[in-house]
């Protein structure tokens, strides 16, 4: 959802003039049908559920952004909301927060707050002060999971290369990354960041590839080649998600957005999407020796992709 939207959804009860709309709002909200988001920031119930997990943490950010101390950045998954950055699990349910290291203010019930000097400039973004879009990739690598980093950081590269296809969000290339690891003064979670930095690939363009390529690592899996190119005799060209050379097998990261987000149909119905994709496989199958795609629950199970990798004829 546009920002502007999510923004006309707040309910500033603190904001409210007159008392007695301010009492009944606060009696709806302890009723459960306004959700407090922040403090005196609260939206309607049935709005709130309405949004996705993106677009709710997204709103979480710019409610409490509105009652920040002005030395306040918001930095870590909270940026990363802003900055459009893929996530592999769930949001927070707080808004992550940068202060200066010699700053009092402590977390609260709404915000985390970080204590450190920031390693580059602020930026703004949706009228918000927030971590720069490198600062926040190497913040989210420091703090959370291998598999998390790795999908911010190739977003982060793949929008890089193709701007055209990244909706106005600005990209990355790994040269400035590594400068901000280089200019962190908070050592701590460097080394997972600098793992990170090593493996990221920005060829990789959803998390769900992020998420395949980091358990195919931890299987000792042969890399595969990332969006091998498959010329079909009529000139069609197919792009796999990953190829093993070695074992002339394909496979592919079969997300339900590809089905269900109309960002992802390009105007077709479910049921184009479902035949289109149908008539792709049967003819990557005949240029292959092996084909096989995955969900969610298998990209991140070591099992269950090894299980998938040995029937469709990946050794190793």
């Amino acid at each position: 959802m546009h920002t502007d939207d999510l923004r006309r959804l707040i309910v500033r009860l603190a904001a409210e003039a007159d008392s007695g709309i301010r009492a009944r709002g606060y009696r709806e909200a302890a009723s459960g049908s306004l959700v407090r988001i922040a403090p005196g920031r609260h939206v309607v119930a049935e709005e709130w559920d309405a949004l996705d997990d993106d677009d709710q943490h997204r709103l979480r950010v710019l409610a409490a952004s509105e009652r920040l101390a002005a030395n306040d950045t918001v930095s870590h998954w909270s940026a990363a909301a802003l900055w459009r950055l893929p996530l592999i699990g769930r949001w927070p349910d707080r808004v992550h927060v940068t202060a200066p290291a010699m700053s009092h203010r402590k977390s609260t019930s709404t915000l985390v707050r970080h204590r450190r000097a920031l390693a580059a400039a602020t930026a703004q973004l949706d009228g918000v002060s927030l971590t720069s879009l490198a600062e926040t990739v190497i913040d989210v690598a420091r703090v959370g999971t291998f598999a998390q980093a790795v999908a911010v950081g190739d977003a982060a590269l793949w929008r890089a290369q193709h701007p055209r296809d990244a909706g106005g969000m600005p990209g990355l290339r790994l040269a400035q990354l590594e400068h901000i690891w280089r200019e962190s003064v908070e050592h701590r979670g460097l080394a997972r960041a600098r793992r990170m930095l090593q493996f990221i690939d920005g060829r990789a363009n959803r998390p769900g590839e992020s998420l395949v390529r980091v358990t195919l690592a931890a299987l000792g899996a042969p890399a595969p080649v990332l969006q091998h190119p498959i010329v079909m005799p009529d000139g069609t060209r197919y792009d796999l998600d990953f190829y093993f050379p070695e074992s002339d097998v394909g496979l592919e990261f079969d997300g339900r957005a590809k089905y269900l987000d109309p960002a992802f149909r390009s105007g077709r119905s479910v049921e184009q999407v479902v035949y289109d994709e149908k008539i792709r496989e049967d003819q990557v199958r005949s240029q292959l020796r092996g084909f096989g795609r995955c969900d969610w629950t298998v990209a991140g199970s070591a099992p269950l992709l090894a299980a998938l990798l040995r029937r469709i004829g990946v050794r190793w």
